[in-house]
């Protein structure tokens, strides 16, 4: 994943370190030596994440990350915030300041990198949120900030997981206490998903000693993989000096780590951070769907319109080629839909057309853009992957319609259902919408014409 990162350092031998272990990555790297050059800079690059010196000449680390969150123009960027000192209190200033992680030196590439990769994952995620209420906004639908919120303030509910009962109910209390919240606890994978069940829980923090059977990375990864879960916050703690662990909990999904020993306050405010994040998240996605409606919702499938989704595909490819970042459009048709309307009826064909759209949605990505764009023909946009990737996805796709069959209706039987893919690749700096789709739409007549229930991929010219 590529992104630009802004290093403020006031120490030049850190800077260069910095900038050579992160270009090493790929990543687009931007350098600062003092607080007032990092909010300038960041004011005219607009980061993907800003990795901040807590010592500095001018304006310390802490004034520059509330000075970054109070801008609401840059209030989205990640921040992370390094320091020499392992103190407690320092950490917990720099995160009740904003920053979204904490580094204490001398830190690992591995635990640095793996913390870049999650908050840009993050940042990706609203983003793409943001994209979608400037397409809103530009057809004439009203402002997300503009939507009143729906019912009642709901009550947090947070999860704890650790194989020793009282470890679960010392963090459970804390964080009940601290934050208002309905707590419950759980040891083991299987008692946690038996309490994600019962009651679908905003954030779970997972101990790394969470039973006999396996470790918390286990249970982290199938939270994020569970539908229901794939939005709820995830931290996970692991043991003394466990950064390797952690790093690859980030990995695996979480949304944040924390390293033994902790005190309970980092606990809390890391915890009440995230669920501030994941509220932000919930209210614009309720928003932006509010927002919508009908002039950009396919009243049938719950998808994105043709309208809404060319209006934004421009919108995705304009912000791909400022950022130099690949999009992938996959053009995909049910394969003899025809002749499940003349044999079966239309109210089938509907029904056809509602799974289908269901197991295209849980198939890809949260970022990614789902639409039909009339009939049986259906549109995804996926920023920031390449060709193995969007292959990737097209096949899983396929494979996900082509098995089980399609149900009917209730005592109409079911039957089999394929699709064609044609997958069309952007080219670097590309802004043209109707070239990609021209080469997507050529790679599905391909996939029609090579017999059907198949993947062809057109690469750009």
């Amino acid at each position: 994943m590529s992104g630009r990162i802004l290093v403020v350092d006031d120490t030049a031998s850190s800077r260069v370190l910095l900038k050579a272990r992160l270009a090493a990555a790929f990543y687009t790297v931007i350098l600062a030596e003092s607080g007032a050059e990092a909010l300038r800079l960041a004011e005219e690059n607009e980061p993907d994440i800003v990795l901040l010196d807590v010592k500095m000449p001018d304006i310390d680390g802490f004034e520059v990350c509330r000075r970054l969150k109070a801008n609401p123009h840059l209030a989205h960027i990640p921040v992370i915030m390094v320091t020499a000192s392992a103190s407690e209190a320092e950490k917990l200033r720099g995160l009740r300041a904003g920053a979204d992680d904490f580094l204490t030196k001398p830190f690992s590439e591995l635990s640095l990198l793996a913390r870049i990769r999650n908050l840009l994952r993050m940042k990706l995620m609203f983003d793409e949120l943001r994209l979608r209420g400037e397409t809103i906004r530009a057809l004439g639908l009203p402002d997300i900030a503009e939507l009143p919120a729906k019912g009642a303030k709901r009550v947090t509910r947070i999860l704890t997981v650790a194989a020793d009962p009282l470890v679960a109910d010392t963090w459970a209390q804390a964080l009940a206490r601290q934050l208002s919240a309905r707590t419950a606890t759980a040891q083991g994978v299987a008692d946690a998903l038996a309490a994600v069940t019962s009651s679908l829980p905003d954030a779970v923090v997972v101990d790394q000693e969470i039973g006999a059977e396996t470790d918390g990375r286990r249970l982290v990864s199938i939270l994020r993989a569970r539908p229901e879960t794939r939005r709820s916050v995830i931290l996970f703690v692991a043991g003394e000096g466990r950064q390797d662990l952690a790093a690859q909990a980030l990995d695996l999904g979480a949304s944040d780590t924390l390293i033994r020993p902790f005190e309970m306050a980092e606990l809390v405010t890391r915890t009440s951070t995230q669920l501030a994040r994941k509220h932000l998240s919930d209210r614009l996605r309720e928003s932006i769907r509010e927002g919508l409606m009908m002039a950009a919702i396919d009243s049938l499938t719950g998808l994105f319109n043709r309208h809404y989704a060319l209006r934004h595909l421009r919108a995705m490819l304009a912000r791909a080629g400022e950022s130099g970042r690949p999009v992938a459009a996959l053009m995909l048709d049910l394969d003899g839909f025809k002749a499940i309307n003349d044999t079966h009826g239309h109210l089938a064909g509907d029904a056809v057309l509602r799974e289908f759209a269901r197991r295209l949605q849980e198939n890809v990505r949260g970022v990614d853009l789902v639409a039909r764009l009339g009939g049986e023909e259906f549109l995804v946009v996926m920023p920031d992957v390449d060709a193995s990737v969007a292959l990737s996805v097209a096949e899983r796709i396929r494979k996900a319609v082509e098995q089980p069959e399609f149900r009917l209706g209730e005592g109409e039987g079911s039957v089999r259902v394929t699709v064609s893919i044609g997958v069309g690749l952007s080219e670097p700096g590309e802004t043209d919408s109707e070239a990609l789709i021209r080469r997507a739409d050529a790679a599905l007549y391909a996939s029609k014409n090579a017999g059907r229930n198949r993947v062809t991929v057109e690469k750009a010219a």
